[in-house]
């Protein structure tokens, strides 16, 4: 398979090559753990170079071993997979690394729990329900967030490269200058990965996130890479001397000058002053203008209308 990007044409690695590739990644870092166990074992319970009591701590040797095992089988398996496949298919990039990952954190629980077992099978039956107990409540937010990653990825409610706002009530409040225009609770970036128990989001503002998948599936998620156009509501006070037709009008010329695509403008409130009332502009603009451009380019041209208008009024 190939895919053109720049001008080039570039190979993509099968499927097949990237897991063999891992699978043989492994090797080393298993090998590596069977050796340390094997030397621990020999120099406590066979050649006794090292304190004899020192085997009764043998599970904890197992458990660390565990641990620091799947830590690098973990990294080492994104990686290679964030290098061979991501920047062709991100989406398949994604899943595949949340599958292994899930699988290697299965598989060194499994391990963890079967070493407590062969070492001290009456305390591990005695302690099971309480231990139990303990993990289901320290590890309850954890399951939630792997298994909502998973349903992530099953549903597809975004992916990986895609520009997106999600709203959440979880993080702060957003408070707006006027009561009857509220400013959503939203966070807008590039999904850059959907990991294990997080979500990676470049924020708009050049921050990285990393959002619970827990959160994420909760929340609203709006996508931004397939708006066709970008909407921004301005508010601004006019002279009552200033007709709104008049106001709207020359506005219009001169914003679709500008490339924008539609401009609305509606009465408002008075704020019980006489001599002035306030008007809201909504323009519709382009993708490849951001919020803020949209918007200052619409209030400096509403300034100017209102200035031009109200000289002629005054004249």
């Amino acid at each position: 398979m190939r895919e053109a990007s720049n001008g080039q044409t570039k190979q993509v690695v099968p499927l097949s090559t990237v897991i063999s590739s891992i699978v043989r990644s492994w090797v080393p870092i298993i090998i590596a753990g069977i050796v340390v166990y094997i030397v621990y074992y020999l120099t406590v319970h066979v050649y006794n170079i090292l304190p004899h009591y020192l085997g009764n701590y043998e599970y904890l040797v197992r458990l660390a071993l565990a641990l620091v095992i799947g830590s690098l089988l973990i990294y080492v398996t994104s990686r290679d997979i964030n290098k061979a496949l991501y920047p062709y298919d991100p989406h398949t990039a994604t899943a595949l690394k949340f599958i292994f990952q899930f699988l290697i954190a299965l598989a060194v629980l499994i391990f963890i729990v079967a070493s407590v077992v062969q070492y001290s099978p009456a305390a591990a039956a005695l302690s099971g329900t309480v231990i139990g107990l303990i993990l289901g409540l320290a590890f309850q937010q954890t399951l939630n967030d792997v298994i909502s990653g998973l349903a992530l990825l099953i549903s597809k409610p975004f992916k990986p490269g895609e520009r997106i706002t999600f709203l959440t009530w979880r993080y702060g409040l957003l408070r707006a200058m006027y009561p009857t225009e509220g400013t959503p609770n939203g966070f807008t970036g590039t999904v850059v990965d959907v990991g294990l128990m997080y979500t990676t989001i470049l924020l708009d503002t050049g921050e990285v996130a990393k959002v619970p998948n827990a959160v994420l599936k909760d929340s609203m998620v709006i996508s931004r890479t397939n708006t066709v156009r970008r909407m921004v509501r301005v508010r601004l006070d006019l002279p009552t001397k200033v007709p709104i037709d008049d106001f709207e009008n020359t506005l219009r010329e001169l914003l679709i000058s500008d490339g924008i695509k539609d401009v609305k403008v509606f009465a408002e409130e008075t704020w019980q002053q006489l001599e002035t009332y306030q008007v809201a502009i909504v323009a519709y603009g382009d993708l490849n203008l951001s919020p803020e451009e949209l918007k200052s380019i619409v209030l400096k041209r509403a300034i100017e209308v209102r200035s031009r208008l109200t000289k002629m009024s005054n004249g």
